[in-house]
């Protein structure tokens, strides 16, 4: 009874709890995707930041997915560096290399598609959430970003068919754990 009296005395602080609850009501039973965190190759000891770019040999082109998945971690480090010249380096680089990237994205989408049928867009949606919060959870952001911009700087002197051949290295200079984060994801 003491309740009844209380809730009726502060009508808005209701109205707030019932605004909760219907919110409540609306949500899916299904948890986010889960965060994929980066874990570091191993303890190395001070390489410099050109030995790391050498770990994946430039020979080898890529597949669609690890030119999609550089595309990616270039976007989340332009987000989470605040440097203009990433921003403006990797918007140049949607630009520059925009056919390219349009090709990883349909071969990826189709490769979806082909995989999982009419729910291949969610599962590429959830893959795709998986890689961000890789990249976003990087455990040296500031080296992370740093070789970011390195890799944007490459990227923008090269022509589109030269991407591929580098993206392994690339996504690896970024971070060193990366390939296995884009396994993982996809």
């Amino acid at each position: 009874m003491n309740r009844i009296k209380l809730l009726a005395a502060r009508p808005a602080q209701c109205t707030s709890v019932a605004m909760l609850m219907a919110l409540a009501g609306c949500s899916t039973n299904k948890p986010p995707p889960r965060p994929v965190a980066m874990v570091p190759a191993a303890p190395v000891q001070a390489i410099e930041p050109a030995a790391v770019t050498r770990l994946v040999p430039d020979n080898v082109a890529a597949s669609a997915e690890v030119v999609w998945a550089l595309r990616g971690g270039l976007n989340v480090a332009a987000l989470l560096f605040g440097s203009q010249a990433l921003r403006d380096g990797y918007n140049c680089i949607l630009k520059t290399h925009r056919n390219l990237l349009n090709e990883a994205y349909s071969t990826e989408q189709a490769r979806y598609r082909q995989q999982h049928g009419t729910a291949g867009q969610a599962r590429h949606d959830v893959a795709m959430t998986r890689l961000y919060n890789g990249f976003s959870s990087v455990p040296d952001r500031r080296r992370f970003c740093t070789q970011a911009s390195r890799v944007a700087d490459e990227l923008l002197a090269l022509p589109s068919a030269d991407v591929p051949r580098i993206a392994a290295r690339a996504l690896t200079a970024m971070e060193p754990g990366a390939m296995r984060l884009v396994s993982s994801a996809y």
